[in-house]
Formats: C-alpha cells, sequence, structure tokens
C-alpha cells in the first residue's frame, strides 16, 4: 500500500480509512474459518468450565444486558476532531462463585458497533472524493475476576477485572461499496457493578490493542441487565 501524500489530511485515522478504502482486501476463507474454529472453541472451553463448576458445587449464575458503550481518549477523537460515536452494547456471561465465597470469575461475551463521528465522515469524504463512511465493529470475549462486597446488603457493590480478545472489524463505505478489514487484539477492563436482587449495573473502562494505522480502542461500556439463577445470600 502507498500513502497518498498531494492531500493536506495527514491524519493516521483518515489516512488508514482511505487506504482501506482504496485497496479492498476481503478476509480470506480460511481467516474466517480460522476466526469460527477459535470461537467454536472458546465456547466449548466456557461450556466445560461450567459442567466442571456445576460438578463440584459451584452454581453458575448467568447474565444479559444491553446499555452504551462511551467512547474516549484518541478513539473518540484525536487532535485534528476525528473519531467515533457512542455505540449501543450488549453483553452476556457467566459468573462462577462458590456460595460462601466473595470471588468469583466471569465469563463474557460483549459486542458494539460504533460510527464514525461527523469529523471523520467529512475528512474521509474529502480524501477519497465522494461521500464515505466509516464504522467500527467490536466482538469480545472476556475473562475476570470480580469481588463482592457486603454482600448481607440489597445492594451489593463489585470490583471487577481481567482480560480479553477482541475482533475488531474496521468498514469503509464509499460510493455504493464497503470494504472490511479485520484483526483480533488483546484488550483489558476494569471498573465496578453494583447488584440489587437479580439486577445489575455495570461500569467498565476497556482498553484494546490499536489495529495498525488507528488508534487503540478506549471506551466506557455501561450496561443494565439481569442475572438469572442467583443464590440466596445465607
Amino acid at each position: 500500500m502507498t500513502c497518498l501524500r498531494a492531500t493536506p489530511l495527514h491524519c493516521p485515522m483518515t489516512q488508514g480509512a482511505a487506504l482501506y478504502g482504496h485497496h479492498m482486501t476481503w478476509p480470506r476463507r480460511d481467516r474466517i474459518h480460522e476466526r469460527s474454529r477459535a470461537a467454536s472453541a472458546l465456547a466449548l472451553a466456557c461450556a466445560l468450565a461450567v459442567t466442571s463448576a456445576t460438578a463440584q458445587g459451584i452454581r453458575p449464575q448467568f447474565g444479559i444486558g444491553v446499555g452504551r458503550a462511551i467512547a474516549t481518549g484518541a478513539f473518540r477523537g484525536d487532535t485534528s476532531g476525528e473519531g467515533f460515536d457512542n455505540a449501543w452494547t450488549g453483553m452476556v456471561e457467566v459468573t462462577l462463585r462458590r456460595a460462601a465465597s466473595p470471588l468469583g470469575l466471569c465469563l463474557d461475551f460483549a459486542y458494539s458497533a460504533p460510527g464514525a463521528n461527523d469529523q471523520l465522515k467529512s475528512d474521509l469524504s474529502t480524501r477519497l472524493g465522494q461521500s464515505a463512511d466509516e464504522s467500527t465493529k467490536l466482538l469480545g470475549a472476556n475473562a475476570g475476576l470480580t469481588y463482592a462486597f457486603a454482600r448481607s446488603s440489597p445492594v451489593t457493590p463489585h470490583l471487577l477485572g481481567g482480560v480479553g480478545v477482541y475482533h475488531v472489524t474496521i468498514s469503509v463505505t464509499a460510493g455504493g461499496t464497503t470494504t472490511d478489514n479485520s484483526a483480533t487484539r488483546l484488550g483489558w477492563h476494569l471498573g465496578g457493578r453494583l447488584t440489587y436482587r437479580a439486577l445489575f449495573l455495570d461500569v467498565r473502562y476497556v482498553s484494546v490493542a490499536a489495529v495498525a494505522g488507528f488508534p487503540k480502542t478506549t471506551f466506557f461500556p455501561v450496561t443494565a441487565g439481569i442475572r438469572f439463577g442467583e443464590r440466596p445470600t445465607k
């Protein structure tokens, strides 16, 4: 790929997107199969973990939630103002914890698809010479530890943190054609949670390693949801 230098727009985010727009590199079929196998292996590992935990007397708690992914840092807007808007996010999870222990293991899958802000769309359209748009799709699988305080109280605060793997897909649409480029990157998260009976409110900071030509992905997912299989505290 060669950089287009005959333009006054030198922002890495715009240049990276413009290069994707000029060079269509659809994911190869073998890479798609590799990602499918990896996803299947991860799902199988989670199922085995739940089965093993149940056999040891650990009751799993399942949860599902929706909320907003609030972009921050250079992902929200770099020095030129280019960045991505907030987006809806969804999450499913399973938490493994012994009845008398405040410490648990949380496994979750999360998805969000932030779209380009007005500045990025404008600069990208100028660079490509036609109306253009860009979006980022984030599919993450996370594993982390959670610690519950004051479990005898109706409202229970939790600390949580962990690491994950994110499949990042960057899509550039111009002239009615969409070009997808994807990569798998490591990420980490740190945050807190409040639970009331079966309800929860989750706030995290998530950081995902950068894809070449773009800033690292950082955002605050704020998620509200409901849990199943919650066991009353004795």
